[in-house]
């Protein structure tokens, strides 16, 4: 497995493994300063998950945006160790209320830009 890493202007990463390459946007930093990104390969529409540091594995949030309405609810969120197996699921299926300026309304912002730009898959 081959993985290589870059960084632009801190605020997009492309990672190419196995020649995949996925594409994430940072949204946004924890307390620690670790970076909360935007997997920008995960949009479908208006569903889209984020990602973040979680002890020494990651955690993976999906979630859904109501764009015409400004609502957000999250889906799913779940938790993979440092080797990527999977440690905790659950369905979280509730709305949220996401602060301007927080990965939650950064993240919704640009999937609804691009879902209002035709340009969500």
């Amino acid at each position: 497995m081959i993985a290589i890493t870059l960084s632009v202007g801190g605020t997009a990463i492309a990672q190419t493994t196995n020649n995949q390459v996925a594409f994430h946007m940072q949204v946004g930093a924890d307390n620690e300063g670790n970076p909360i990104v935007l997997d920008a390969d995960s949009v479908q529409g208006s569903q889209y998950t984020i990602l973040q540091k979680q002890g020494n594995g990651i955690e993976k949030t999906t979630f859904r945006a109501a764009c015409s309405e400004g609502r957000l609810f999250t889906e799913k969120s779940s938790v993979y160790n440092a080797s990527g197996q999977l440690i905790r699921e659950r369905q979280t299926q509730k709305e949220i209320s996401p602060q301007p300026g927080t990965p939650e309304a950064n993240s919704m912002e640009i999937v609804c830009q691009a879902a209002n730009n035709g340009t969500g898959q």
